[in-house]
């Protein structure tokens, strides 16, 4: 949205002057920037926060602090984990979302995703499902937020829940392979089901950060006792060989 600017006009986003130019832009509703002022370069220069695609559309749309081309059906908020990471989370009042996840680049999980990525569309266009398909930005480079949404109508969000729980199964989503190599590469978790035996279950990242915040410093106390024990076996072993 843009206008003749008046005297004295200050870009909210860079905070300069809009001068020497015949309009003034007004950040797109459900943007960071609704409604307040901005240069000709803010407006249509700030980088996209999420990428929106409807149906089997190949044409983008984006959404950045300034625009937002979906026209107010999706918006976005930041979550800070920390001063220096984060994520945007994606919002609508119009469609509901069924699925969620995220594309980590280079591992086993990207290929799979692309394959239940290709085959939602395909059925879901097949039960005229109005869904849309959602990628939203995270501070990680090699991160990339994956959303699925549908319209929230109850006929349409039952049919769209029936058909991804198939497609899920014959992508074999829920395999223990794609949730493994992210915070711990796949010996350490061997490790830690060795140490742990079988009084736990490790098969993925999330299998440890589960324990961890059910057991805090007592599976500390548990993997301490094991090396020490192991440090003392060791120790025999090298007192009958000498």
């Amino acid at each position: 949205m843009f206008m003749t600017p008046k005297k004295n006009t200050v870009c909210a986003s860079c905070d300069e002057p809009i001068r020497n130019q015949d309009e003034v832009y007004f950040g797109d509703p459900a943007t960071h920037y609704e409604g307040k002022p901005l240069c000709e370069y803010c407006y249509y220069e700030d980088e996209p926060i999420a990428t929106v695609y409807y149906r089997d559309e190949e044409e983008p749309y984006f959404i950045s602090h300034t625009r937002n081309d979906t026209e107010g059906d999706f918006r976005t908020t930041w979550h800070s984990t920390d001063p220096w990471r984060g994520y945007y989370e994606v919002e609508s009042e119009r469609y509901a979302k069924v699925f969620s996840d995220t594309i980590l680049a280079y591992h086993e999980s990207e290929g799979m995703l692309k394959e239940l990525n290709d085959l939602v569309i395909q059925r879901y266009m097949c039960a005229d499902i109005d869904f849309a398909r959602v990628f939203p930005r995270t501070s990680n480079l090699f991160a990339t937020g994956f959303d699925i949404w549908v319209d929230r109508s109850f006929e349409q969000l039952f049919t769209a829940y029936a058909i991804l729980e198939q497609a899920k199964k014959e992508v074999g989503y829920d395999d223990p392979l794609y949730s493994t190599g992210i915070l711990f590469d796949r010996e350490t978790l061997g490790k830690l089901q060795t140490i742990l035996g079988s009084k736990y279950r490790i098969e993925s990242d999330s299998d440890v950060m589960k324990l961890i915040g059910e057991k805090g410093d007592d599976l500390l106390e548990e993997m301490k006792a094991h090396y020490q024990a192991e440090s003392i076996q060791k120790g025999r072993e090298g007192d009958t060989d000498v």
